[in-house]
């Protein structure tokens, strides 16, 4: 085989399929440009889910007639000279290959004027050819058209998905940075049909409103904070009672850049750790500001990935702010309504599947299995200054409903609240506040318990845990093991059944945190059972419990521990109001 230099067809083409994979892929590179051009309006105009045309349309600086020819060469490009200019990128595109590499798939056309300029100039190209230069009328700013994409290309045009499905991807895109631009004023039409537009008026909360609705609007809350590390970020995140079945709605910028980030998608999981039901997700929009010699964004192609310089900073700076907004800004959800057939219901969570029994005050005053010093050793000035207290406040029990929901009158209505969920809020909290070594407590009588085959071979890796957490065992033959001790606040919990949940548990492959997941297992079985009746001073002991904790308002699998009836809400079904 004879090494020879591609013809300049033949390595346009391979250019354009690592820029160039679908419509999607244009309308990033465009609006992208209509970015970098200091645009304050973007207009994208889609016919056929951008198989047919693409147009995006803008206002900003526009490009001299002299330069038009050459800005459909490879690797021209106005935003990066030198090498070391890379390490502080401040533009979205920089290779220069965007226009170069659509155009050779394509018919596109240009139009742009500058404000140097009285009139315009229009290019056309064919498959990367210029076929037509010429002057023409036109306002401010660029108008890029691209037709018959892969017309001649049937392979690779036969890949596409179908117009819906591109419509899809090319509205998730425009959504993102609609967002992560706000004083931009976004307009997007699907063929006669306009999907969304924004008002450009730098109000994050209103071009969020543009996209996803004025009701989902109402339930974010602003993040924005700024670490040691000079990492920060600013956006929006949903309280805990928005959520969905996917990642698809974790929208991360770094520097204005959309990304695809595994690390920092994980980040902001983490940071709802708890808060929400396993397998939902949030909805936000986040952009992350750091120094641009502390990440590099020429690591994709497409430009979707970024390298940090110091990953774990990133990492635990983003959660931690999450973390921080949502103990401080979310509350407690309340009753949703809804009209099926003409008759309103109102929908509560309830946390059923609860089967121990109380490891609350008895009639005697005396705790057992809650540590008693999380009410006892208060900091001072606990009560008013941690955030919690601003999600639930302090509550006055008036009862308990079908012995499971315990009722209370709060400053704002009624707050009923669900014994098992809020014993397993305390006891996991008071599980994960402990020293390393928790306490223990022997069984009068030993209990033999048997493992599946499966469980045998791997309950080794997680024995120090187990016994970190208070159980006490030892190797019994085959499949048996003899249970001598378990944690304290097992109590009168059945210690067979519990231990076998907590080792099958931890043995799930799915898990990523092992002594997290633990806690949680522990604090299940511990907990009162649903259907358990309670005294009233258990009951009060419970709530007193429960508000002094970290996150009162979810369990640790994140269901809800309490619903909030507000006074409006309360006279307006009784038409007060």
């Amino acid at each position: 085989m004879v090494i020879k230099i591609l013809d300049k067809d033949v390595s346009s083409l391979i250019a354009a399929g690592e820029v160039v994979e679908r419509p999607l892929s244009i309308v990033k590179e465009l609006i992208e440009n209509s970015l970098d051009a200091n645009a304050k309006r973007v207009d994208v105009i889609i016919q056929e889910g951008g198989i047919r045309s693409i147009q995006v349309i803008d206002n900003g600086h526009g490009i001299t007639s002299s330069q038009m020819e050459l800005a459909f060469h490879r690797f021209a490009t106005s935003k990066l000279q030198t090498i070391d200019e890379l390490d502080e990128l401040a533009t979205l595109g920089f290779r220069g290959e965007a226009l170069a590499s659509i155009a050779a798939v394509s018919d596109t056309t240009m139009i742009s004027r500058p404000s140097s300029q009285d009139v315009a100039t229009k290019i056309q190209l064919v498959e990367g050819n210029i076929v037509n230069v010429e002057e023409q009328g036109f306002r401010l700013g660029t108008s890029i058209t691209v037709s018959n994409l892969f017309e001649n290309f049937p392979a690779r045009r036969k890949f596409l998905n179908s117009a819906g499905s591109e419509s899809s991807k090319i509205v998730s895109v425009c959504s993102k940075y609609a967002m992560a631009y706000p004083d931009v004023a976004w307009n997007l039409t699907l063929g006669d049909k306009n999907k969304f537009a924004t008002p450009g008026n730098g109000q994050l909360i209103d071009a969020f409103a543009g996209i996803y609705g004025a009701e989902l609007a109402e339930n974010m809350l602003s993040l924005k904070f700024v670490s040691d590390s000079d990492i920060s970020a600013e956006g929006l995140i949903s309280s805990p009672k928005i959520n969905r079945s996917n990642r698809a709605n974790i929208n991360i910028f770094v520097n204005g850049r959309w990304i695809s980030s595994s690390l920092l998608t994980q980040a902001v999981v983490q940071g709802y750790h708890g808060l929400l039901k396993e397998r939902r997700f949030p909805v936000c929009v986040i952009d992350i500001k750091i120094k641009s010699s502390d990440v590099d964004v020429n690591v994709h192609p497409a430009k979707t990935e970024v390298r940090f310089l110091n990953s774990g900073e990133v990492f635990s700076s983003l959660q931690q702010g999450i973390r921080q907004t949502l103990a401080e800004g979310s509350g407690i959800p309340g009753p949703e309504i809804y009209d099926s057939n003409d008759k309103k219901f109102t929908e509560s969570i309830v946390s059923s599947g609860a089967f121990w029994t109380s490891n609350l005050k008895s009639p005697k005053n005396q705790l057992t299995g809650i540590s008693e010093s999380m009410i006892h050793n208060l900091p001072a000035g606990t009560r008013s200054d941690s955030s919690h207290f601003k999600v639930l406040p302090l509550l006055r029990v008036l009862g308990q409903v079908k012995n499971t929901y315990i009722v209370n009158e709060g400053p704002d209505g009624i707050y009923v609240i669900d014994q098992h969920a809020a014993h397993e809020r305390v006891l996991y909290e008071d599980v994960l506040s402990t020293s390393k070594q928790s306490g223990s407590q022997a069984l009068l009588d030993s209990v033999v318990v048997e493992l599946d085959s499966n469980l045998i071979d791997l309950i080794e890796s997680i024995t120090g845990l187990l016994t970190d957490m208070g159980f006490v065992f030892e190797h019994f033959g085959d499949y048996s093991y003899i249970l001598r001790g378990v944690p304290n606040i097992f109590h009168s919990s059945d210690p067979r059944d519990g231990f076998i949940n907590v080792v099958t548990n931890l043995l799930n492959e799915n898990v990523d945190d092992l002594r997290d997941e633990a806690a949680k297992t522990i604090a299940c079985h511990a907990a009162i059972r649903a259907g358990k009746k309670l005294s009233h001073g258990e009951m009060e002991e419970l709530i007193k419990l429960l508000e002094i904790c970290n996150q009162p308002q979810t369990c640790p699998h994140g269901r809800p521990t309490v619903i909030h009836l507000n006074e409006n809400y309360l006279e307006s079904q009784f038409g007060r109001r």
